[in-house]
């Protein structure tokens, strides 16, 4: 059975869709199986990355006019994708018994890959967070924007605060060169260590590169078109750093049937405090809560900067 890997974002615009595809690429010409599952089923974009026009998507699987085996497309890049539905309205609204369905065929489809990297939408909608929270792996996408590193905290938050055990990882995105990549993994690392006890990984950093841009235009991937490029290294790196990962063990059969049973139910997380304020509690209580907000936020602010000076002392001039 495969690593099941989700990669997501706290926002939209870091990168994270070139970067499931490019990754899953240099994991391929490292000889291992790969599939691409295109979980951001309203706005769906893999096949547009890859200049493909699929007959059949997860649309037709769902409604019954195709199996999940006769959709899945055999690139030429070694790896197989699973495309999804882009812009289709009736595939953003999925009811839990058709996700179900769906997710099941993911099952079977993908038991003899070596990873499954799942594409997911981005932000901390009560969909994603229930996705996120039955996957084994989470890959969070960061870029220097502070909206960005902000909402990439939240969704860490969120799911610590539901009780979420997996391996959390993240990459940072759109940099200058390693040394900014790892000091913006120092902000999230230190405040989720600091604030929620949760260990965040760095898997490495994706340099800013027009060349990127470029590709995309092109519907050629980076690392095909552009191999000797910084970016390209940049995946092969990360692509290499996943490979010396321990495998996250995990029950596929427990796995499937709560995800499954998740999505049905349309479970939603329970709210963190920058989420909702407690609609019942009295005006005593409501000044608590935002004053503990308002410090919680001042001591995190407080500790990146500190910790932004003493990488910027240790940097080389």
């Amino acid at each position: 059975m495969p690593r099941v890997i989700a990669i997501t974002s706290g926002k939209g615009g870091i990168g994270k869709s070139n970067f499931v595809l490019n990754v899953g690429i240099s994991l391929a010409m490292m000889d291992s199986s790969v599939q691409l599952l295109d979980a951001d089923l309203g706005l769906s974009n893999l096949d547009v990355l890859l200049g493909i026009r699929p007959h059949r998507t997860l649309e037709d699987v769902v409604l019954g006019r195709a199996a999940l085996n006769e959709i899945i497309i055999r690139t030429e890049y070694k790896i197989d994708l699973i495309p999804g539905s882009s812009g289709t309205q009736a595939m953003a609204d999925l009811s839990g018994e058709k996700i179900g369905r769906l997710i099941k065929d993911v099952q079977g489809a993908s038991k003899d890959a070596d990873f499954l990297l799942v594409d997911t939408a981005s932000g901390v909608s009560a969909a994603v967070i229930s996705f996120l929270m039955a996957v084994p792996e989470v890959i969070v996408g960061v870029s220097p924007e502070p909206t960005s590193l902000t909402d990439a905290y939240a969704l860490i938050k969120i799911l610590n605060k539901n009780g979420y055990h997996g391996r959390i990882s993240m990459f940072s995105s759109m940099v200058k060169n390693s040394a900014a990549g790892h000091a913006l993994y120092q902000k999230i690392s230190s405040a989720s260590q600091r604030f929620l006890a949760t260990q965040v990984e760095f898997l490495g950093s994706v340099y800013f590169d027009e060349k990127l841009s470029r590709s995309v235009s092109a519907q050629v991937p980076a690392i095909v078109r552009f191999p000797t490029s910084d970016i390209a290294r940049c995946y092969r790196v990360i692509a290499l750093t996943l490979l010396g990962q321990a495998h996250v063990q995990m029950d596929y059969e427990k796995f499937w049937s709560r995800l499954i049973t998740m999505i049905m139910k349309k479970a939603r997380p329970k709210p963190s405090r920058e989420e909702s304020l407690p609609v019942a509690a009295g005006p005593d209580s409501m000044e608590k809560t935002l004053l503990d907000m308002l410090d919680e936020q001042r001591r995190t602010r407080m500790l990146l900067e500190r910790l932004l000076m003493k990488v910027d002392q240790v940097l080389p001039r």
